[in-house]
């Protein structure tokens, strides 16, 4: 007989694979007066969670804020001299 815990910790799981495919994020990256840049990034290209903010240098604990962004939250912060606005979307 399966455990009464199975079919919690099997749709619990699925709701988080659920919600990482699903997220999108807009940023914008201002890095002087003359340049800034914006992205939408769908976690349904990537092959890991965060795996784009990876690639751009954010720490450990910033990628634990975006981790914990909810949807519509924008979170500011500075890296290498730019300043990063993201946007979750979805």
């Amino acid at each position: 007989m399966a455990s009464s815990s199975f079919w919690p910790r099997v749709k619990q799981a699925t709701s988080e694979l659920l919600d990482f495919s699903g997220r999108v994020w807009v940023i914008n990256i201002h890095s002087s007066t003359f340049q800034d840049e914006s992205f939408v990034i769908n976690e349904d290209n990537f092959s890991t969670p965060l795996q784009w903010m990876k690639k751009r240098g954010y720490e450990e604990a910033t990628l634990q804020q975006v981790e914990n962004m909810k949807v519509s939250q924008v979170l500011v912060f500075h890296i290498n001299g730019e300043r990063h606005r993201l946007l979750r979307v979805k």
